[in-house]
């Protein structure tokens, strides 16, 4: 189950630079970039102390949904996953994006790269494909709201056809 939840997080380490109709300098693009990066400092400083982050498609590997609430809760959360995934690269391609009322919506389709061992492949990196759409709500120049919405089923192909490939590792 955990490796749903960190699978979900690599998926979301997005870049923004280009971002489309909304401003590269924008803070929602700022806080992206920054978790893209995985500059934890930078993430935090961009987020509300009572940020709150939410993924409800967890559901999708029959876990809860993700929610918490608080700046340091959200960027550990990213951070220990990023670390446990052992996620080297991402990759993006912006395929929409608007800003309305200090919501941004962004359309992603994306590809990040992560232990093989992690989701049990027998190779030592793999590319795991999906679409996000990351909704950031700026609120007094932080980012207050983050809410995830994860298409998990082709990377979940992905891992399968791997594992055929390559065999599958023990548990």
């Amino acid at each position: 189950m955990m490796r749903a939840t960190v699978f979900g997080l690599c998926l979301q380490l997005v870049s923004v630079t280009a971002f489309g109709a909304c401003p590269d300098d924008s803070v929602a693009a700022r806080y992206l970039r920054a978790i893209e990066t995985m500059n934890w400092s930078q993430m935090e400083a961009l987020l509300a102390d009572d940020a709150s982050y939410s993924d409800p498609t967890m559901t999708y590997f029959d876990r809860e949904p993700i929610q918490l609430v608080g700046s340091a809760n959200i960027v550990d959360f990213w951070r220990s996953g990023a670390e446990e995934s052992g996620t080297n690269k991402i990759s993006y391609t912006t395929t929409g994006c608007f800003e309305t009322a200090g919501y941004f919506l962004v359309n992603l389709d994306i590809d990040v790269r992560v232990a093989g061992t992690y989701w049990n492949v027998n190779k030592d990196w793999i590319s795991l494909p999906g679409k996000v759409v990351s909704i950031v709500r700026v609120t007094d120049g932080r980012v207050s709201e983050h809410h995830d919405y994860v298409e998990y089923s082709a990377a979940d192909s992905t891992v399968k056809q791997l594992q055929k490939q390559y065999g599958a590792l023990k548990k």
